[in-house]
């Protein structure tokens, strides 16, 4: 059994200015297994981010099952942690209490949630930075402390919804970089919901495709390039290109000659 099952799921809602039912998501199955990195991407609109939400709990389907453990999921809960596009951190709390807040609302008492707290909040490095409050703090500082409190909550999956998409493309690639380095040290079962099809690439086993609304899944791309990975490497890898220009034609509904199979890295 995979840790989270997507079955046939479909989702509408009731557009104010047309008066009508429209049908974003039309028949959506996938699963993820337990420590994959899954990225889910396609074109905007097509309900990539609701489908987080009803993995979430946020939302609820119009038809069709989530399942988390084979128990279908009724509402928000610990067991899963959401990285938001906004940071979303509390303004009048430090990093500290950010990160210990999940702790905290579970019962964990102080002495034990902040070394748990110190204990994350040096994987995403920073150290040092422990009693600043957001507002003193970048946006991609910020969004470490946002990874830093889901991660330290001990969720059985991490949903982040496009987290790097309003930082600086430096500071991305960074971010990307720290993820992916993340991941392989605690091995997170993590879904990453992106519009950028190198992001998805650069940085999950497996990649969901989407078709424009109402979405259905058009293909599952694995990729299957080593780890640990940097962009710096990825520059002429033939692999990357190759990935990178199929799951465009995807999206863009254009055939192409090359043929997807091989997507291993040279030699592989």
């Amino acid at each position: 059994m995979a840790l989270l099952e997507i079955e046939h799921l479909s989702k509408s809602y009731f557009d104010v200015y047309t008066g009508e039912q429209v049908l974003a998501i039309r028949d959506v199955s996938f699963e993820i297994e337990s420590g994959e990195f899954v990225a889910i991407l396609g074109p905007s609109g097509c309900g990539k981010t609701t489908i987080l939400n009803i993995i979430a709990g946020f939302v609820k389907p119009s038809s069709g099952k989530v399942l988390l453990h084979g128990r279908a999921i009724q509402g928000p809960g610990p067991d899963r942690g959401v990285v938001f596009q906004n940071f979303a951190l509390f303004p009048w709390k430090t990093v500290m209490g950010n990160v210990t807040f999940g702790p905290k609302m579970r019962g964990i008492p102080r002495e034990e949630r902040e070394r748990i707290a110190r204990e994350y909040i040096h994987l995403v490095g920073l150290e040092g930075f422990e009693e600043r409050y957001p507002h003193e703090l970048s946006g991609g500082m910020q969004q470490r402390v946002g990874v830093a409190r889901v991660l330290a909550n001990h969720p059985e999956v991490m949903l982040m919804d496009e987290p790097f998409a309003s930082i600086d493309a430096q500071t991305r690639m960074k971010l990307q970089e720290d993820l992916t380095r993340i991941w392989e040290e605690r091995k997170p079962t993590i879904f990453f919901v992106t519009h950028d099809v190198e992001e998805a690439i650069f940085l999950s086993d497996r990649v969901i495709v989407l078709s424009s609304r109402p979405s259905v899944v058009t293909e599952v791309v694995d990729v299957q390039i080593s780890r640990p990975r940097k962009w710096k490497d990825l520059v002429g890898n033939e692999s990357f290109h190759k990935l990178r220009r199929h799951i465009l034609s995807l999206l863009g509904g254009v055939q192409i000659d090359e043929q997807p199979e091989v997507i291993g890295e040279p030699g592989a």
